[in-house]
């Protein structure tokens, strides 16, 4: 069995292809009563961390932090398993997106989510890696106009008008990347979100609105030492994103229309993130259908490239028990491979 690795050792030889004691492994989810407030979310993260020591840590805020800053406003009911509610979306109509300008990173939520990261990389060890989490422009455009329906209704509508907001978006979360590195992350977690599926868009059109945009903000966090690209749905664009730069590639392997793991990683440059279904096996009352998930994985990947996570954020209602036997599982499975 080879000699045990520090999280950080893990993780960066798992993106490189090396040999690994055990694949890495991460779960991250939404804390709804606890998503407010810098001190709260760095509270709820370092707790998850301590509980399961996972090899890196996604910091995973509330999403509507990339808008708010624009006027997206939801309203939160303080229970811990209901999603909050959207009270006013700021795009209206297209000529809303005339009011969507470039913004300062001291201004509130983002100066929010910077003392966040400092909270949580304050607590965790220095050798666990802190990735934020950071929307694409487009992403952020669904949810300042409620849908992405809507964003295309308006690009058919004034293309250009939408496209200067875009810009203006972009040039909001690029120093927001510098600042985050700066605070604290190791780099990004840099999500799609509802756009890169061929059931919205065809590849070529999404290259067309979202690629130029999407390479200038993951520029800023280029001397990172982890970032992964998140491609969200089923039917995904992965292969046609496969060279954006990032050093792992996050996807739902069980979604339909979506490549399997082994077949990923015959594409993609560095590591595979995923492997387990977020919303299926996880949910299970018992830990059998995903740990025949994690043996699943370990067949496909050989163990190697492979970092054991969801295809998406989980449920909040995820068993707790569930997480823990993943993470017992992937240890005991290196054991027996050594």
């Amino acid at each position: 069995m080879a000699e045990p690795m520090t999280h950080r050792e893990r993780v960066l030889a798992a993106v490189r292809g090396e040999p690994v004691d055990r694949p890495p492994v991460s779960f991250w989810g939404h804390a709804y009563d606890r998503e407010s407030s810098a001190e709260a979310l760095a509270g709820a993260t370092l707790e998850d961390w301590r509980r399961y020591e996972w090899d890196f840590v996604k910091l995973n805020p509330r999403a509507s932090y990339h808008g708010e800053v624009w006027g997206l406003r939801y309203e939160y009911s303080g229970r811990p398993h209901e999603k909050p509610v959207r009270v006013h979306t700021p795009v209206q109509s297209v000529r809303d997106w005339d009011g969507i300008r470039a913004r300062k990173t001291t201004a509130d939520p983002l100066a929010e989510q910077l003392e966040a990261i400092r909270l949580v990389r304050r607590g965790l060890p220095d050798d666990v890696l802190l990735i934020e989490t950071v929307f694409t422009p487009l992403a952020i455009a669904t949810y300042l106009a409620g849908s992405p329906q809507v964003v295309l209704e308006h690009l058919r509508e004034d293309e250009a008008r939408v496209r200067t907001a875009l810009s203006a978006i972009r040039d909001t979360f690029r120093p927001f990347v510098h600042d985050a590195l700066r605070a604290g992350a190791d780099g990004l977690y840099f999500a799609t979100v509802h756009w890169a599926t061929r059931d919205l868009l065809s590849a070529e059109r999404y290259a067309a609105l979202a690629r130029e945009d999407d390479l200038d903000v993951l520029a800023e966090a280029r001397g990172a030492a982890f970032n992964i690209l998140h491609v969200c749905r089923k039917n995904n664009l992965l292969f046609d994103l496969a060279d954006y730069p990032a050093h792992a590639y996050s996807w739902a392997a069980d979604e339909p229309g979506n490549p399997g793991l082994a077949r990923g990683l015959e594409r993609i440059r560095g590591a595979a993130v995923g492997g387990i279904a977020h919303e299926g096996a996880l949910q299970a009352p018992g830990p059998e259908a995903v740990l025949a998930q994690v043996l699943e994985g370990w067949r496909e990947t050989g163990g190697r490239r492979w970092i054991v996570a969801p295809g998406c954020s989980i449920p909040t209602t995820t068993p707790p028990e569930n997480l823990a036997a993943v993470r017992e599982a992937v240890a005991a499975l290196a054991e027996e491979d050594g």
